[in-house]
């Protein structure tokens, strides 16, 4: 009686495992957000350059603004143009062509702010839109996968 108590515990045993390992769906919605932390500096660069995020995560980001200027963090909509957002005076045609935005963060400053990663897998443009901090090489990419 002792060895079929222990066969059926190892059995349960075995399929819980098999049911944890199966249990997972992979979807990035259930895992909770993702914490991400970037700094931005006076070199005109972001570090990292490259996000890579799975499509619909929910992203909590932090920008870090380790320079003596301020900087910006944006992140542009798929079918939106580098060229044609930087130097955008109005703000309203400007906030249409961004999936994220962190205004002007000050020197020694951080700021996080939560935002939901594009449903569409792709390279997606990351900018500082500051006058002349894209144009110095003040960019980056985020990179949604499946």
């Amino acid at each position: 009686m002792a060895n079929r108590s222990r066969v059926a515990l190892i059995l349960f045993g075995i399929a819980a495992l098999v049911l944890a390992a199966c249990g997972g769906s992979g979807d990035a919605a259930q895992n909770g957000p993702l914490d991400i932390a970037v700094t931005g500096s006076d070199d005109f660069r972001f570090n990292p350059a490259t996000i890579t995020v799975q499509a619909g995560q929910q992203v909590n980001l932090t920008f870090e603004n380790a320079g003596a200027v301020e900087h910006t963090f944006n992140i542009l909509k798929a079918d939106a143009e580098l060229e044609h957002v930087v130097g955008e005076t109005d703000e309203e045609h400007l906030h249409e062509e961004l999936l994220f935005d962190i205004h002007e963060v000050a020197p020694g400053e951080s700021e996080t702010e939560p935002f939901t990663a594009p449903s569409e897998p792709g390279d997606y443009v990351i900018a500082c839109l500051l006058p002349g901090h894209a144009d110095a090489g003040m960019v980056g990419t985020l990179t949604v996968t499946p």
